[in-house]
């Protein structure tokens, strides 16, 4: 299985930053990147869920299956998205837990992916 804290080899195609991009769930459009860690082993995303009722969830670098085009296509549903940790605001602390719960639910979804 692939580490979840680490954005899949090649995934960023060149791109220094996915700040800004449509974040694309694997039934549609889910939101956008507020925030994101690239640390290899520390890599996650903060998504901008919602549009009235906007909610700042953590995600894990391992689920982005593409980046391209403005768009970073994750291996979750938007209900999926829902289900990952929240956060006050896009640039609150992510503490340990948020980011076990947030690898919890990638590990949950995990058998849908692709063997690579």
């Amino acid at each position: 299985m692939p580490d979840p804290m680490t954005f899949p080899d090649g995934i960023l195609a060149g791109h220094s930053s996915v700040k800004g991009f449509k974040v694309v769930a694997t039934d549609g459009r889910a939101g956008r990147v507020s925030w994101a860690s690239y640390a290899p082993g520390e890599s996650y995303l903060v998504l901008t869920l919602g549009l009235l009722r906007r909610t700042h969830r953590v995600l894990p670098a391992g689920v982005v299956q593409s980046v391209g085009n403005g768009e970073v296509h994750v291996a979750l549903s938007r209900s999926e998205l829902e289900h990952l940790p929240l956060l006050a605001d896009p640039q609150a602390a992510v503490d340990h837990e948020k980011v076990q719960n947030a690898v919890a639910t990638f590990e949950t979804a995990a058998s849908r992916f692709p063997q690579q």
